[in-house]
């Protein structure tokens, strides 16, 4: 729903039951739809832009702060657009650009509609954390297309479903999707299955948690590694740019497809952006995705967030339905084989 609140602040399995209360197979959007439109964001080079730095895109423009001296010429944006000072002084709360015409000169648009009145005095940007849905500009919606997907990246994470960490080992809920069907079993007691690679091709086999040789999240040569065994568990919280990730190609001499397809692995070459988060803990860990509104570059499509259980709620995590009941197809080439699939998302996130 365009020009809305994002809902934020609720836990994991509480987004999921609130999404699934809409009916007509309405369920939270999973890490196989996250993964499909990561293989059409590489295909056709998408980088959407988003609320990444509190109202705007880090690429695009500075947010105005308090308390900082400002020159004539000096650019900040405020609020969803781009002013520029035409008198210096020092930034102060009677003088936001917005009320300030004799020092600033508004210019074009370049964020989103601050959500809630209730958030401007949250920071000294005085622009809260997340906008409406839908209120950025052309180039936050999914190749820059105001019928596609909107605030895909940044202003808060998504809640995924279908996809979990448990001793760091990477468990879904099956091969097909099976995190859509409105009545799947997403709790921490669902049907979970690891991933046991093949050793002579892009083949796997999911099987019962903790069965030896499955793939995790490890810790090597300073990146997140994908490999067949635990890591150290020393509670760390580590990152890695999502294509920049490692594979340790001893005990991996073929990635499984699927890790590709889900968006748990990079393909190579892949541009796309975002930063990936491991908690380095036996402990479940769910998924939350796409960055939110202070992480910069850290955000994109491929950012990923599994350092907190399912029971965290604040204002960085929100959540998107996606409906069974409508799709949009799209067919690419991946792993050897021509993969289909396509998913229909309310466009502006979970009001």
């Amino acid at each position: 729903l365009p020009n809305m609140p994002p809902r934020v602040s609720m836990h994991h399995d509480t987004f999921l039951q609130k999404m699934r209360a809409f009916g007509n197979g309405a369920s939270g959007i999973t890490i196989a739809d996250h993964g499909f439109m990561l293989l059409l964001a590489h295909k056709n080079k998408w980088e959407p832009h988003g609320n990444n730095y509190w109202g705007c895109d880090y690429r695009d423009a500075t947010p105005w702060e308090l308390a900082k001296n400002y020159n004539v010429g000096d650019k900040r944006s405020f609020r969803g657009w781009l002013y520029e000072c035409i008198k210096a002084h020092t930034s102060s709360e009677e003088l936001l650009p917005v009320d300030s015409p004799l020092y600033w000169k508004k210019g074009k648009h370049v964020g989103g509609t601050p959500a809630n009145p209730s958030q401007y005095n949250a920071d000294s940007k005085f622009s809260g954390y997340n906008p409406l849905t839908g209120s950025g500009p052309i180039d936050w919606y999914l190749g820059s297309d105001p019928g596609n997907l909107c605030d895909i990246q940044g202003n808060a994470f998504e809640q995924v479903y279908g996809f979990r960490l448990v001793n760091c080992e990477i468990q879904i809920l099956g091969d097909n999707n099976n995190a859509a069907d409105a009545t799947a079993d997403c709790s921490a007691n669902g049907a979970w299955k690891a991933i046991l690679p093949n050793k002579t091709d892009n083949g796997y086999t999911l099987v019962a948690p903790g069965t030896p040789g499955t793939l995790h999240y490890t810790w090597q040569n300073s990146k997140i590694t994908i490999d067949t065994v635990e890591p150290t568990f020393d509670g760390e919280y580590r990152g890695t740019t999502f294509a920049s990730m490692g594979v340790n190609t001893t005990n991996i001499p073929y990635m499984p497809s699927i890790m590709y397809e889900l968006g748990l692995a990079p393909i190579p070459g892949t541009t796309v952006q975002g930063y990936f988060y491991v908690h380095m803990t036996q402990d479940e860990r769910v998924a939350r995705r796409g960055g939110h509104y202070d992480n910069t570059s850290g955000a994109g499509m491929a950012s990923l967030h599994c350092h907190d259980p399912r029971s965290s709620a604040n204002a960085n995590y929100g959540g998107r339905p996606r409906s069974r009941s409508q799709r949009v197809t799209g067919t690419l080439r991946t792993t050897g084989s021509t993969e289909t699939g396509g998913v229909h998302f309310r466009p502006g996130g979970f009001s």
